[in-house]
């Protein structure tokens, strides 16, 4: 699958739409599309993606639950403010995917290795690729298909090494 985005006409001057956005194609099969896809490319990760419909749009949130290889890079003690990491940091993380791909591991908050990097930034890049966005927050304009959120672990669920 190629994740290339396209060029979109759209209200503001920075619309783009992926490639394999079709406006018939539901959430819920896109969700579907992205885990066989990840699944198949990361065979030693175990993903969780979660649908969710609200009037204001949908959202497709990828969390990275498992996976045989180190993802938090356990060789930095805190973050780039001076917040010290303790035992739960290395459990559950939200991440900016906007920023996965930072040249030392850093988003958000934490830094991650180059293998976790990758996984997130391939995880990134499909769902993009089902995603269009025509939203401006300077003038309070937002359309897109659905809003991304990535992390590793859950908040009430852990990350495991396996």
């Amino acid at each position: 699958m190629e994740t290339i985005l396209l060029d979109r006409k759209g209200y503001t001057s920075h619309a783009w739409q992926g490639n394999n956005y079709k406006s018939d194609l539901r959430l819920k099969d896109i969700a579907k599309i992205i885990k066989q896809e990840l699944k198949k490319e990361f065979p030693s990760c175990v993903f969780s993606l979660v649908c969710q419909l609200y009037s204001g749009g949908q959202s497709l949130s990828i969390n990275l639950m498992k996976a045989d290889f180190e993802v938090f890079n356990k060789t930095y003690t805190q973050d780039k403010n001076g917040n010290i990491y303790d035992k739960r940091s290395y459990e559950y993380a939200q991440l900016n995917h906007y920023t996965v791909m930072e040249i030392d591991g850093y988003c958000n908050g934490m830094y991650l290795t180059k293998e976790a990097q990758q996984v997130l930034k391939r995880a990134v890049d499909l769902s993009n690729s089902f995603n269009f966005d025509d939203s401006d927050g300077q003038i309070d304009y937002f359309h897109t298909n659905f809003y991304l959120h990535l992390a590793i672990g859950k908040w009430d669920k852990p990350f495991q090494k396996i």
